[in-house]
């Protein structure tokens, strides 16, 4: 079985010494409030900054855009701490004369810290004496704005700046690759190389169509001949010197291909129009063929050399295609970029110029009329209780060694 611990004695020992308790807790109050009463009293003084979200932005050209970033709200607390802007808010309290010694001193006297809402910032200083401490708070937030801007806000003239100095080079290429344009345009030799390609694409097909008749002419002799050969030793027909003397015009060229006849004849019973003979006739014809082939043999000679020229001029043609293409292309791209580059430098400058800053001062703090720290009646009361929570325990300790030491030993 458990052993019962007898509490009778211990409440009977705080009942019979209740007036230590009360006299301790009343010592220890009065030691509290008297205390409180010399300690300097501290006041705490609150200014307010707000975090406004960035204007919109003027966009004359959608091709360059400008990234926009969203502000760090929760950085603003930790800044407002940070030793470069601390420094100057000690600079500036010793200009007032107000005794802080040091950054770590300061630091300790201050507070920031966001608000219900992350875009508005509470600047709590504390301080002996209430003017102060609301002069320290309004100091340290007129110095906070200003500063913060400086980093976070977006209209510092650098955008500005960096177009500008890109327009500026893009007015330079603009003018080279006009420059070089025209210059090109001086030594172009399009319209002449164009010109000579038609002339050798004329001569060549004049030169195809010769060809090409000459080979039926060709074979028309060969046919006539042919016909000639078969017949017995009878005179030529006045229809068979016809057509030699038509095939003769058309070898010599007195008349064009698939012309007919423009000469006029009187038919007469002693009109011979090459030769009666048939063996003068056949060496005629021969002759004809020897003359055509002769002909087709220069014609394949000359198309052999037209050739070349006619692919080295076609070369030459599209290489100052290419060239006149790359130039003007060239001065399309930058006269583009210089029209987005001018329209991008009047935004940044119309922006710049009208945009609000990050950061504003949204409320002054004014003078505290009450402390926050000593709280004397709190206290007070704290001392008391504890006071005689710890005599109530030194008392029930006490009445515990006393009840052990009268029990008899164990065995």
């Amino acid at each position: 079985m458990e052993e019962e611990i007898d509490l009778r004695p211990y409440i009977a020992a705080l009942a019979t010494r209740w007036t230590w308790i009360i006299g301790v807790s009343f010592i220890a109050a009065l030691a509290a409030f008297i205390i409180s009463v010399l300690i300097p009293p501290t006041y705490k003084a609150t200014a307010l900054v707000a975090i406004t979200e960035t204007r919109q932005r003027i966009q004359f050209d959608p091709r360059i855009q400008t990234q926009e970033e969203r502000q760090p709200l929760k950085a603003f607390p930790q800044l407002a701490v940070s030793d470069d802007l601390l420094q100057q808010v000690l600079a500036r309290l010793d200009t007032l004369e107000i005794s802080v010694n040091s950054v770590a001193e300061l630091r300790r006297l201050l507070e920031a810290q966001p608000g219900t809402d992350p875009s508005l910032i509470q600047l709590t200083a504390q301080f002996h004496d209430a003017a102060t401490a609301a002069q320290i708070a309004n100091l340290w937030a007129e110095l906070f704005v200003p500063w913060g801007n400086q980093i976070y806000s977006n209209s510092s003239d650098t955008q500005l700046l960096f177009y500008q100095s890109q327009l500026a080079e893009t007015i330079t290429k603009l003018a080279e690759a006009q420059q070089e344009l025209v210059a090109f345009q001086s030594r172009n030799r399009s319209s002449i190389v164009e010109n000579q390609l038609l002339a050798l694409s004329d001569t060549q097909l004049q030169y195809l169509k010769s060809q090409q008749h000459a080979i039926l002419l060709l074979q028309d002799i060969a046919g006539l001949r042919a016909q000639l050969a078969t017949q017995s030793n009878t005179p030529v027909t006045w229809a068979d010197q016809l057509t030699a003397l038509h095939l003769q015009l058309q070898t010599f060229g007195t008349q064009a291909p698939g012309s007919s006849s423009g000469l006029q004849f009187q038919i007469g019973a002693d009109l011979t129009l090459t030769s009666t003979d048939r063996r003068e006739q056949l060496a005629h014809l021969d002759r004809l063929q020897t003359t055509l082939e002769t002909r087709l043999q220069e014609l394949n000679t000359h198309l052999a050399d037209l050739e070349p020229e006619i692919l080295t001029l076609q070369q030459e043609k599209q290489a100052l295609q290419a060239e006149l293409a790359r130039l003007t292309r060239n001065v399309a791209v930058t006269e583009e970029t210089y029209t987005s580059l001018a329209r991008k430098v009047d935004e940044e400058r119309i922006t710049s110029q009208g945009e609000a800053n990050s950061l504003r001062l949204a409320s002054n703090s004014a003078v505290p009329q009450r402390p926050v720290a000593p709280r004397r009646l709190l206290n007070t009361v704290i001392a008391a209780v504890l006071s005689a929570f710890v005599v109530a325990i030194f008392i029930s300790a006490r009445q515990w060694w006393t009840v052990h030491d009268k029990e008899p030993a164990k065995g």
